[in-house]
Protein backbone atom coordinates (compact mmCIF):
# COMPACT_ATOMS: atom_id res chain seq x y z
CA UNK A 1 0.00 0.00 0.00
CA UNK A 2 1.00 3.50 -1.13
CA UNK A 3 1.11 5.73 1.97
CA UNK A 4 -0.35 9.22 0.92
CA UNK A 5 2.18 11.84 2.18
CA UNK A 6 0.18 14.50 1.06
CA UNK A 7 -2.59 13.62 3.31
CA UNK A 8 -0.59 12.87 6.47
CA UNK A 9 1.47 16.35 6.08
CA UNK A 10 4.44 14.60 8.22
CA UNK A 11 7.12 16.57 9.22
CA UNK A 12 10.40 16.11 10.89
CA UNK A 13 12.25 18.74 12.99
CA UNK A 14 16.25 17.49 12.88
CA UNK A 15 18.49 19.34 15.20
CA UNK A 16 21.95 19.25 15.27
CA UNK A 17 24.69 19.28 17.70
CA UNK A 18 23.31 18.47 20.95
CA UNK A 19 25.61 17.54 23.36
CA UNK A 20 28.51 19.49 21.78
CA UNK A 21 31.40 20.67 23.48
CA UNK A 22 31.62 23.85 20.86
CA UNK A 23 32.38 26.94 20.63
CA UNK A 24 33.13 27.88 24.26
CA UNK A 25 32.82 26.74 27.92
CA UNK A 26 31.64 29.99 29.11
CA UNK A 27 31.93 33.54 28.57
CA UNK A 28 35.90 33.85 29.60
CA UNK A 29 36.59 31.63 27.23
CA UNK A 30 34.47 33.59 24.57
CA UNK A 31 36.33 37.09 25.70
CA UNK A 32 39.80 35.31 25.26
CA UNK A 33 39.25 33.76 21.82
CA UNK A 34 36.54 36.23 19.85
CA UNK A 35 39.78 37.57 17.75
CA UNK A 36 41.25 34.34 17.15
CA UNK A 37 40.73 33.33 13.11
CA UNK A 38 38.06 30.96 13.42
CA UNK A 39 36.03 33.04 15.29
CA UNK A 40 36.71 36.06 13.10
CA UNK A 41 34.66 34.32 9.89
CA UNK A 42 31.11 34.49 9.38
CA UNK A 43 30.30 31.45 10.91
CA UNK A 44 32.43 32.24 13.61
CA UNK A 45 30.51 35.17 14.63
CA UNK A 46 27.34 33.45 14.93
CA UNK A 47 28.39 30.23 16.69
CA UNK A 48 31.13 32.26 18.70
CA UNK A 49 28.58 32.05 22.02
CA UNK A 50 27.15 28.50 21.37
CA UNK A 51 28.06 26.39 23.84
CA UNK A 52 26.82 23.01 25.56
CA UNK A 53 22.79 23.08 26.10
CA UNK A 54 21.92 23.31 29.79
CA UNK A 55 19.04 21.44 31.84
CA UNK A 56 17.26 24.92 31.79
CA UNK A 57 17.47 25.33 27.78
CA UNK A 58 16.32 21.42 27.26
CA UNK A 59 13.34 22.14 30.36
CA UNK A 60 12.63 25.91 28.29
CA UNK A 61 12.52 24.22 24.47
CA UNK A 62 10.39 21.38 25.93
CA UNK A 63 7.87 23.33 27.36
CA UNK A 64 7.48 25.10 24.14
CA UNK A 65 6.84 21.82 22.43
CA UNK A 66 4.63 21.53 24.92
CA UNK A 67 2.06 23.92 23.94
CA UNK A 68 1.10 22.31 20.51
CA UNK A 69 -0.56 19.01 19.57
CA UNK A 70 -0.34 17.85 15.97
CA UNK A 71 -2.78 16.98 13.56
CA UNK A 72 -2.69 13.39 15.58
CA UNK A 73 -3.24 15.06 18.98
CA UNK A 74 0.57 14.39 20.04
CA UNK A 75 2.92 17.07 21.14
CA UNK A 76 5.56 17.65 18.57
CA UNK A 77 8.56 15.41 18.86
CA UNK A 78 12.33 17.09 18.79
CA UNK A 79 14.72 14.74 16.70
CA UNK A 80 18.14 15.71 18.90
CA UNK A 81 20.98 14.48 16.53
CA UNK A 82 23.24 14.18 19.44
CA UNK A 83 27.24 14.15 20.45
CA UNK A 84 27.90 11.48 22.48
CA UNK A 85 31.53 12.51 24.26
CA UNK A 86 33.89 15.50 24.91
CA UNK A 87 38.06 15.72 24.43
CA UNK A 88 38.86 15.09 28.10
CA UNK A 89 40.91 18.10 28.56
CA UNK A 90 42.39 16.47 32.12
CA UNK A 91 44.19 13.97 29.93
CA UNK A 92 45.24 15.97 26.97
CA UNK A 93 48.55 17.91 27.94
CA UNK A 94 50.61 20.38 26.25
CA UNK A 95 53.02 20.66 24.63
CA UNK A 96 53.63 17.34 23.28
CA UNK A 97 50.07 16.12 23.60
CA UNK A 98 51.43 12.75 23.63
CA UNK A 99 48.43 10.54 23.43
CA UNK A 100 47.76 7.38 21.18
CA UNK A 101 44.29 8.51 20.90
CA UNK A 102 42.21 11.35 21.76
CA UNK A 103 41.04 11.13 24.88
CA UNK A 104 37.49 10.98 25.82
CA UNK A 105 34.47 11.84 28.68
CA UNK A 106 30.95 12.16 28.63
CA UNK A 107 30.47 15.93 27.40
CA UNK A 108 29.68 17.10 30.59
CA UNK A 109 33.35 15.75 32.54
CA UNK A 110 35.39 17.46 29.62
CA UNK A 111 36.33 19.06 32.51
CA UNK A 112 34.86 21.06 34.75
CA UNK A 113 33.82 24.05 32.59
CA UNK A 114 32.13 22.24 30.71
CA UNK A 115 30.12 20.69 33.68
CA UNK A 116 26.17 21.56 33.21
CA UNK A 117 24.00 19.80 36.54
CA UNK A 118 20.87 18.66 35.57
CA UNK A 119 21.43 18.22 31.89
CA UNK A 120 20.78 14.15 31.54
CA UNK A 121 17.48 14.15 33.95
CA UNK A 122 16.14 17.08 31.87
CA UNK A 123 16.79 14.82 29.09
CA UNK A 124 15.29 12.15 30.62
CA UNK A 125 12.31 14.24 31.39
CA UNK A 126 11.24 14.85 27.81
CA UNK A 127 11.73 12.10 26.56
CA UNK A 128 9.69 10.21 28.78
CA UNK A 129 7.00 13.03 27.57
CA UNK A 130 7.41 11.24 24.28
CA UNK A 131 9.50 15.17 23.33
CA UNK A 132 12.52 14.30 22.95
CA UNK A 133 14.15 11.43 20.23
CA UNK A 134 18.07 11.50 20.30
CA UNK A 135 19.85 10.17 17.02
CA UNK A 136 23.34 10.19 16.28
CA UNK A 137 25.41 13.18 14.81
CA UNK A 138 28.97 11.94 15.88
CA UNK A 139 31.37 10.73 18.80
CA UNK A 140 33.39 14.11 19.28
CA UNK A 141 32.25 16.25 16.09
CA UNK A 142 36.06 16.64 15.40
CA UNK A 143 38.66 15.58 13.15
CA UNK A 144 41.02 14.37 15.93
CA UNK A 145 43.58 14.07 13.74
CA UNK A 146 43.66 17.18 12.45
CA UNK A 147 43.53 18.80 15.53
CA UNK A 148 45.66 16.66 17.50
CA UNK A 149 48.55 17.52 14.59
CA UNK A 150 48.22 21.65 14.88
CA UNK A 151 48.03 21.05 18.38
CA UNK A 152 51.53 19.08 18.24
CA UNK A 153 52.83 21.47 15.92
CA UNK A 154 51.91 24.21 18.16
CA UNK A 155 49.97 26.25 15.90
CA UNK A 156 49.00 29.34 17.87
CA UNK A 157 45.35 29.45 17.24
CA UNK A 158 44.98 25.38 17.98
CA UNK A 159 46.95 26.18 21.27
CA UNK A 160 45.28 28.82 22.30
CA UNK A 161 41.69 27.55 22.01
CA UNK A 162 42.77 24.17 23.71
CA UNK A 163 43.69 26.40 27.23
CA UNK A 164 40.55 27.69 27.00
CA UNK A 165 38.92 23.56 26.55
CA UNK A 166 38.01 24.82 23.00
CA UNK A 167 38.64 22.76 20.39
CA UNK A 168 37.47 25.36 17.69
CA UNK A 169 40.68 26.54 15.58
CA UNK A 170 41.30 26.77 11.60
CA UNK A 171 42.22 23.04 11.41
CA UNK A 172 39.00 21.60 12.97
CA UNK A 173 36.78 23.88 10.88
CA UNK A 174 38.54 22.94 7.55
CA UNK A 175 37.51 19.51 8.30
CA UNK A 176 35.11 16.96 9.87
CA UNK A 177 34.96 14.09 12.07
CA UNK A 178 34.38 12.04 8.71
CA UNK A 179 36.38 13.71 6.48
CA UNK A 180 37.73 11.61 4.24
CA UNK A 181 40.97 13.43 4.93
CA UNK A 182 41.02 11.48 8.39
CA UNK A 183 42.29 8.43 8.52
CA UNK A 184 39.97 5.62 7.46
CA UNK A 185 40.34 3.11 10.62
CA UNK A 186 40.05 5.82 13.21
CA UNK A 187 36.77 7.37 11.49
CA UNK A 188 35.59 3.53 11.56
CA UNK A 189 36.70 3.14 15.17
CA UNK A 190 34.89 6.18 15.96
CA UNK A 191 31.98 5.43 14.89
CA UNK A 192 32.09 2.62 16.52
CA UNK A 193 32.48 3.98 19.54
CA UNK A 194 29.81 6.97 18.45
CA UNK A 195 27.09 3.80 18.84
CA UNK A 196 28.42 1.86 21.69
CA UNK A 197 28.31 4.86 23.52
CA UNK A 198 25.09 6.43 22.51
CA UNK A 199 23.66 2.65 22.90
CA UNK A 200 24.76 2.73 26.95
CA UNK A 201 23.36 6.59 27.27
CA UNK A 202 19.91 5.88 26.00
CA UNK A 203 19.13 2.20 26.39
CA UNK A 204 18.97 1.98 22.43
CA UNK A 205 21.27 1.79 19.52
CA UNK A 206 20.91 4.84 17.01
CA UNK A 207 19.19 4.04 13.82
CA UNK A 208 19.80 7.66 12.10
CA UNK A 209 23.01 10.08 11.37
CA UNK A 210 24.02 13.26 10.44
CA UNK A 211 27.55 13.45 9.92
CA UNK A 212 29.26 16.63 11.33
CA UNK A 213 29.66 19.16 8.89
CA UNK A 214 27.93 17.30 5.84
CA UNK A 215 31.46 15.48 5.34
CA UNK A 216 31.46 12.01 4.55
CA UNK A 217 32.69 9.62 1.66
CA UNK A 218 31.01 5.96 0.85
CA UNK A 219 32.93 4.46 3.53
CA UNK A 220 30.91 6.38 6.16
CA UNK A 221 27.65 4.65 4.76
CA UNK A 222 29.43 1.10 4.76
CA UNK A 223 30.43 1.72 8.23
CA UNK A 224 27.29 2.92 9.24
CA UNK A 225 25.20 0.04 7.54
CA UNK A 226 27.26 -2.20 9.33
CA UNK A 227 26.36 -0.76 12.39
CA UNK A 228 22.94 -0.75 11.73
CA UNK A 229 22.90 2.80 11.25
CA UNK A 230 20.34 2.70 7.64
CA UNK A 231 19.11 6.29 7.65
CA UNK A 232 21.24 8.89 6.52
CA UNK A 233 20.13 12.85 7.15
CA UNK A 234 21.36 16.11 5.10
CA UNK A 235 22.35 14.02 1.80
CA UNK A 236 21.72 17.25 0.01
CA UNK A 237 23.81 19.28 1.91
CA UNK A 238 26.81 16.92 1.22
CA UNK A 239 30.15 18.93 1.40
CA UNK A 240 31.85 18.89 -1.48
CA UNK A 241 29.30 17.27 -4.00
CA UNK A 242 30.30 18.81 -7.49
CA UNK A 243 27.62 21.16 -9.26
CA UNK A 244 26.02 21.55 -5.64
CA UNK A 245 23.21 23.41 -6.37
CA UNK A 246 21.93 21.31 -9.16
CA UNK A 247 22.45 18.51 -6.68
CA UNK A 248 20.10 19.83 -4.48
CA UNK A 249 17.66 20.22 -6.62
CA UNK A 250 17.36 17.19 -8.64
CA UNK A 251 17.50 15.35 -4.96
CA UNK A 252 14.49 17.72 -3.34
CA UNK A 253 12.31 15.74 -5.74
CA UNK A 254 14.01 12.08 -5.21
CA UNK A 255 11.63 10.47 -2.90
CA UNK A 256 11.92 7.62 -1.22
CA UNK A 257 15.54 7.66 -2.07
CA UNK A 258 17.58 4.85 -1.18
CA UNK A 259 21.11 3.57 -1.88
CA UNK A 260 21.79 -0.62 -0.97
CA UNK A 261 20.41 -0.39 2.58
CA UNK A 262 21.04 3.00 3.19
CA UNK A 263 17.39 5.15 3.59
CA UNK A 264 17.90 9.03 2.90
CA UNK A 265 15.83 11.24 4.50
CA UNK A 266 14.37 14.38 2.03
CA UNK A 267 16.25 17.47 1.42
CA UNK A 268 16.14 19.66 4.66
CA UNK A 269 14.42 23.04 5.00
CA UNK A 270 16.92 25.31 7.00
CA UNK A 271 14.72 27.42 10.45
CA UNK A 272 17.71 29.24 11.69
CA UNK A 273 16.06 31.86 13.88
CA UNK A 274 19.70 33.01 14.88
CA UNK A 275 20.78 33.43 11.57
CA UNK A 276 18.11 36.51 11.08
CA UNK A 277 16.90 39.35 12.91
CA UNK A 278 14.52 39.40 15.88
CA UNK A 279 11.81 41.19 13.64
CA UNK A 280 12.23 38.96 10.92
CA UNK A 281 11.38 36.30 12.89
CA UNK A 282 7.50 35.53 11.56
CA UNK A 283 8.53 36.44 8.38
CA UNK A 284 10.99 33.25 8.83
CA UNK A 285 8.08 31.46 10.15
CA UNK A 286 6.32 32.05 7.02
CA UNK A 287 8.76 31.54 4.35
CA UNK A 288 9.44 27.97 6.46
CA UNK A 289 5.52 27.34 6.34
CA UNK A 290 5.93 27.30 2.62
CA UNK A 291 8.80 25.38 1.94
CA UNK A 292 6.91 22.69 4.34
CA UNK A 293 4.10 23.20 2.34
CA UNK A 294 6.11 22.63 -0.92
CA UNK A 295 7.06 19.18 0.17
CA UNK A 296 3.74 17.97 1.21
CA UNK A 297 2.64 18.82 -2.44
CA UNK A 298 5.29 16.99 -3.74
CA UNK A 299 4.29 13.92 -1.89
CA UNK A 300 6.97 13.91 0.78
CA UNK A 301 7.59 14.29 4.59
CA UNK A 302 9.06 17.87 5.27
CA UNK A 303 12.17 17.70 7.27
CA UNK A 304 12.99 20.60 9.27
CA UNK A 305 16.85 21.67 10.04
CA UNK A 306 17.04 23.76 13.17
CA UNK A 307 20.55 23.96 15.02
CA UNK A 308 21.10 23.88 19.26
CA UNK A 309 22.56 27.01 18.27
CA UNK A 310 19.13 28.94 18.29
CA UNK A 311 18.13 27.12 21.59
CA UNK A 312 20.86 27.28 23.94
CA UNK A 313 23.88 29.92 23.67
CA UNK A 314 25.98 31.72 26.68
CA UNK A 315 23.85 34.10 26.98
CA UNK A 316 19.71 34.36 27.79
CA UNK A 317 18.47 36.67 24.92
CA UNK A 318 19.37 34.28 21.59
CA UNK A 319 17.46 31.22 23.06
CA UNK A 320 14.63 33.26 23.79
CA UNK A 321 14.35 34.88 20.66
CA UNK A 322 15.22 31.13 19.15
CA UNK A 323 11.86 29.91 20.93
CA UNK A 324 9.66 33.34 19.71
CA UNK A 325 10.90 31.49 16.64
CA UNK A 326 9.81 28.20 17.02
CA UNK A 327 6.26 29.12 18.36
CA UNK A 328 5.19 31.32 15.62
CA UNK A 329 6.52 28.35 13.53
CA UNK A 330 4.45 25.91 15.34
CA UNK A 331 1.45 28.10 15.70
CA UNK A 332 1.44 28.15 11.87
CA UNK A 333 1.80 23.99 11.23
CA UNK A 334 -0.47 23.34 13.94
CA UNK A 335 -3.04 25.27 11.74
CA UNK A 336 -1.82 23.44 8.89
CA UNK A 337 -2.76 20.15 10.77
CA UNK A 338 0.86 18.77 10.61
CA UNK A 339 2.07 15.32 12.05
CA UNK A 340 5.16 15.63 14.08
CA UNK A 341 7.75 12.75 13.59
CA UNK A 342 10.88 11.23 14.13
CA UNK A 343 13.17 9.88 11.29
CA UNK A 344 12.39 5.93 12.03
CA UNK A 345 8.63 6.72 12.32
CA UNK A 346 8.92 8.23 8.49
CA UNK A 347 10.58 5.04 7.42
CA UNK A 348 8.57 2.70 9.25
CA UNK A 349 5.66 4.41 7.62
CA UNK A 350 7.23 4.25 3.93
CA UNK A 351 8.06 0.36 3.95
CA UNK A 352 5.37 -1.03 6.13
CA UNK A 353 2.27 1.40 6.49
CA UNK A 354 2.79 1.81 10.13
CA UNK A 355 5.17 2.91 12.78
CA UNK A 356 6.21 2.42 16.39
CA UNK A 357 8.14 5.07 18.34
CA UNK A 358 8.48 4.93 21.92
CA UNK A 359 7.35 7.59 24.48
CA UNK A 360 10.08 6.99 27.11
CA UNK A 361 9.41 3.81 29.35
CA UNK A 362 5.50 4.07 29.54
CA UNK A 363 4.69 3.37 26.38
CA UNK A 364 4.64 3.64 22.57
CA UNK A 365 2.82 5.86 19.68
CA UNK A 366 1.67 3.41 17.00
CA UNK A 367 0.56 5.06 13.74
CA UNK A 368 -1.34 2.59 11.42
CA UNK A 369 -2.34 3.33 8.18
CA UNK A 370 -2.76 -0.27 5.95
CA UNK A 371 -5.35 -2.55 5.95
CA UNK A 372 -8.23 -2.03 8.63
CA UNK A 373 -7.96 -4.29 10.93
CA UNK A 374 -5.03 -6.52 9.58
CA UNK A 375 -3.26 -7.55 12.44
CA UNK A 376 0.23 -6.64 13.30
CA UNK A 377 2.68 -8.01 15.52
CA UNK A 378 5.86 -6.56 17.22
CA UNK A 379 7.51 -7.36 20.22
CA UNK A 380 6.84 -6.31 23.91
CA UNK A 381 9.67 -3.96 25.73
CA UNK A 382 11.26 -6.13 28.24
CA UNK A 383 9.39 -6.37 31.50
CA UNK A 384 6.04 -5.80 29.89
CA UNK A 385 3.26 -7.85 31.58
CA UNK A 386 0.28 -6.06 30.11
CA UNK A 387 -0.84 -3.88 27.55
CA UNK A 388 -3.79 -1.15 26.97
CA UNK A 389 -4.30 0.75 23.91
CA UNK A 390 -5.65 4.63 24.41
CA UNK A 391 -6.90 6.65 21.45
CA UNK A 392 -4.63 9.31 20.33
CA UNK A 393 -6.39 10.29 17.30
CA UNK A 394 -7.49 7.04 15.70
CA UNK A 395 -10.95 4.77 15.99
CA UNK A 396 -12.85 3.17 18.17
CA UNK A 397 -13.29 -0.84 17.88
CA UNK A 398 -9.29 -1.62 17.88
CA UNK A 399 -8.31 -4.77 19.31
CA UNK A 400 -4.61 -4.89 21.00
CA UNK A 401 -3.37 -8.40 22.69
CA UNK A 402 0.04 -9.28 24.62
CA UNK A 403 1.07 -12.99 24.84
CA UNK A 404 4.49 -14.74 25.16
CA UNK A 405 6.05 -11.08 24.92
CA UNK A 406 4.86 -10.41 21.55
CA UNK A 407 1.84 -7.42 20.89
CA UNK A 408 -0.66 -8.48 18.30
CA UNK A 409 -3.17 -4.99 17.20
CA UNK A 410 -5.95 -4.80 14.56
CA UNK A 411 -6.63 -1.35 13.88
CA UNK A 412 -7.74 1.33 11.82
CA UNK A 413 -6.02 4.27 10.09
CA UNK A 414 -5.33 6.29 13.11
CA UNK A 415 -2.84 7.08 15.96
CA UNK A 416 -2.76 5.81 18.93
CA UNK A 417 -1.01 5.17 22.53
CA UNK A 418 -0.28 2.11 23.97
CA UNK A 419 0.58 2.15 27.55
CA UNK A 420 2.90 -0.42 29.02
CA UNK A 421 1.70 -2.41 32.01
CA UNK A 422 4.96 -3.41 33.98
CA UNK A 423 3.38 -4.96 37.57
CA UNK A 424 5.48 -8.19 38.72
CA UNK A 425 2.92 -10.87 39.41
CA UNK A 426 1.82 -11.07 43.21
CA UNK A 427 4.31 -13.46 45.15
CA UNK A 428 2.55 -16.52 45.89
CA UNK A 429 1.84 -16.66 50.32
Amino acid sequence: MNLDWRRLKALVFQSDDWGLCAWVPDEQALRVLADSPAFRTEAGRRYGGSTLESAIDVRQLSATLAEFRGGDGFPPVWQANTVVAAPDYTRLHPPAFNVDALPIAAPGLASPRWTRPGLDEAVEESREQGMWWPELHGLHHIPERAWLTALRRGEADARRAHEQHSPICEAVEASGEYDPSEPRDLRSRNLALAVERFTARFGRAPESICPPDYRWDPALEQDATRLGLTMLQGNAEHAGSRFARLRRLVLRYQWPHRRGTMFHLPSRIAFEPSAVPTESANALADDTRSRVRDAWQRGQPAIVSTHRLNYAHLRQAPPAAGRAALRALLKRLVEDGAVFLADTEVRQLQERAWSLRDVGSRGSILRYYGVPREPIRFPAPAGVTGVRMRDGHGHSGVEVSLDAGEVTARLFDGEYLIEWDRRSSPVPA
